[in-house]
């Protein structure tokens, strides 16, 4: 199912941007619009002291279950949507309690000029708002509800952003880019990146997975300091 996103995100980097967009919003808009009365006893997901709502994950189910049919026609994995989901919604609470405590901040300015930056609400590079209204009416969505799940989105992507750049290459990882040009054993890169010497490439190629490693460990620090709880009786 991701891999079909993945090889796009390679060839056309603004579809990719403008697929996790949507993605976040499915789970940020489940996050606390709905259910503040709902029973405790109906909780089917709990990460620290966030909880999420039966109605909550069913509604980020079938929100995803809904985007995904749509860019790939034929039968979803019912189990491994459902995991999925779940991942997410962890993952995404995770990232926001972090981005709180790392003390993220999202200006006014920061959040419009990502906003006007998504293909999907561009007409020929330039940003409509009719059509920014039209595409999440079509979500089922007001501008005044993605812009608060876009800001929450930026926040934890700041979040992750401040984990990468806290990484840098060791002089054996220097080394092994040298390896890397000289045996011409060059990754598979964005096309946007491929004009750069092939030393410097192969440097970012390095970082890049030392980076996204450096992201998954902290994640999974944060999740194991903080109570994770499913109900999968409920899902």
């Amino acid at each position: 199912m991701l891999k079909i996103i993945r090889e796009s995100a390679i060839e056309r980097p603004w579809f990719y941007r403008t697929i996790m967009v949507l993605i976040a919003v499915v789970f940020v808009v489940s996050m606390g619009w709905w259910g503040f009365e709902e029973n405790k006893e109906d909780v089917i997901v709990q990460v620290g002291n966030d909880r999420v709502s039966r109605d909550e994950y069913q509604r980020a189910y079938q929100n995803t279950y809904r985007f995904y049919k749509d860019i790939m026609p034929g039968e979803l994995p019912e189990e491994r949507l459902k995991q999925m989901v779940i991942d997410q919604l962890i993952e995404s609470r995770l990232w926001m309690q972090a981005a709180k405590e790392m003390g993220v901040l999202v200006t006014a300015t920061e959040l419009r000029d990502s906003i006007v930056k998504i293909p999907a609400f561009q007409n020929n590079g330039k940003f409509e708002p009719e059509q920014y209204k039209r595409v999440l009416a079509a979500n089922r969505l007001t501008p005044e509800m993605f812009e608060i799940a876009h800001k929450a989105d930026l926040m934890r992507e700041k979040a992750r952003m401040l984990v990468r750049e806290s990484v840098v290459p060791t002089a054996d990882e220097l080394a092994e880019a040298q390896v890397m040009v000289a045996s011409q054993l060059m990754p598979k890169i964005p096309m946007a990146e491929r004009a750069a010497p092939p030393l410097e490439r192969a440097l970012q190629a390095v970082l890049t997975q030392k980076q996204e490693r450096a992201v998954r460990a902290y994640q999974e620090a944060l999740k194991a300091k903080t109570r994770v709880s499913v109900r999968r009786e409920l899902m």
